[in-house]
């Protein structure tokens, strides 16, 4: 299930990229007044991208309900999670939306595909690309979020813009040298355009990635123990390759564009050059965008840690203390379980919890496990869990410090039967 959820959030980011690259492209990168031919092309790949992502949302809604019944999800479990989830809500303005900008892409090729008109799409399409910050890790940090949440999706529109721009570039150059002839220059103008592009994208990508993996990873060693913080690494050194690919773009292959272009000289050694590095470069922003999916489902480093110690032993019974880990003191915090009971049996897979929390000095919200699992976390005196297999289940609530990290001294254990 991990795979697939991962490889379907890869899908989806590598759709966006490429629907706001094609846009970018066919609006601001391609010069005025080149072949019509070419620009429509462009908006043409945008609206497939569209299309793969409307397509792809429906199967992340079906592996969510997939994920919560824990095997082939009811129609009536998917209209929940749409109708009392903030994903579901989050799901469906954006289902909306792209459909609406399916109709505005397809009106535009059926009229003269103008170049307004694609950097109009472009513009709207930037709520699409950033509104998946709604959907991430950045809304389970209370901390800061609407900071935190904006530079999500600074760093979303960043990574797209050039991500998806790269492979709109390559494939622009590629047609327009191959099928419509472009000259020399016209590719030198094409990069230089996309090089300004870049160097603003990338800046914003530096910056929030690294207020990003401050916040979500929390500590240099969880780098190393935890499976988040082992595919950050990954992605990081994708992108340290990345940038050199790009600083070779920009350093070499954009003055030796311009210079073929001034002297008319080793036309084709230049266009060749300069499709083969673009490539590479696009082909290692795929590989991100895979990386990118997979922590979308991985836990972050802050919260992971938590799941990896209660990992350690089995489940104990409800009465016994639990020292497999040395927590910090209470400090006057407490949680106190108030339904279900101890012992009650609960019919369906969605358990609803009610407790009690005292907060004492440190205290902020508390975390559920079921079986040593985390899979929830509340602020308030209730929540859900859902998805709950049949059978005997340990649950436990434990009160947790403001940096989600600090675990306390005060839990509240109680078991329960699912059938």
């Amino acid at each position: 299930m991990l795979a697939l959820e991962a490889t379907v959030a890869a899908i989806g980011y590598v759709a966006l990229a490429c629907l706001l690259g094609q846009l970018v492209a066919a609006g601001f990168i391609m010069p005025d007044g080149e072949p019509n031919v070419l620009r429509r092309s462009l908006i043409t790949s945008a609206l497939v991208a569209l299309l793969v992502f409307v397509g792809i949302s429906v199967l992340a809604l079906l592996v969510q309900g997939a994920k919560l019944q824990r095997g082939i999800p009811s129609a009536e479990l998917l209209w929940r999670y749409l109708t009392m989830t903030q994903s579901g809500h989050v799901w469906l303005a954006r289902g909306a939306y792209a459909l609406a900008l399916v109709l505005m892409t397809w009106w535009l090729l059926q009229s003269e595909a103008s170049v307004r008109g694609a950097r109009w799409l472009a513009i709207l399409s930037l709520p699409l690309v950033a509104s998946r910050s709604l959907m991430s890790h950045a809304v389970a940090v209370r901390n800061n979020s609407a900071i935190i949440l904006t530079a999500d999706a600074v760093h979303s529109v960043a990574t797209a813009a050039w991500g998806g721009g790269l492979i709109a570039l390559w494939q622009m150059l590629f047609l327009g040298r191959s099928r419509w002839h472009q000259s020399i220059p016209w590719m030198a103008q094409c990069v230089e355009r996309f090089s300004r592009l870049a160097l603003v994208s990338v800046a914003l990508l530096v910056v929030t990635g690294v207020y990003q993996t401050w916040v979500h990873v929390g500590a240099v060693d969880l780098f190393l123990k935890t499976d988040y913080g082992n595919v950050l690494l990954i992605k990081l050194s994708l992108l340290l390759v990345m940038l050199a690919f790009g600083a070779l773009n920009l350093f070499s292959t954009k003055p030796r564009l311009a210079y073929a272009a001034q002297q008319n000289d080793d036309i084709q050694s230049a266009s060749r050059a300069a499709l083969r590095r673009i490539a590479v470069e696009s082909l290692i922003g795929l590989l991100i965008f895979c990386a990118t999916g997979l922590l979308t489902v991985l836990p972050p480093g802050v919260h992971a840690v938590h799941q990896t110690t209660s990992a350690v032993a089995p489940p104990v019974p409800p009465s016994v203390r639990d020292t497999t880990k040395a927590y910090d003191p209470a400090e006057g915090a407490s949680v106190k379980i108030l339904s279900p009971k101890n012992e009650d049996v609960i019919a369906g897979d969605r358990v609803a919890i009610q407790f009690r929390l005292t907060k004492g000095k440190r205290g902020h919200h508390v975390h559920a496990y079921v079986d040593g699992e985390l899979i929830g976390m509340f602020q308030s005196k209730a929540g859900t869990l859902n998805g709950l297999q049949p059978g005997r289940h340990i649950l436990q609530l434990r009160v947790v410090a403001e940096d989600h990290q600090t675990e306390l001294d005060a839990s509240d254990r109680i078991e329960i039967m699912v059938k």
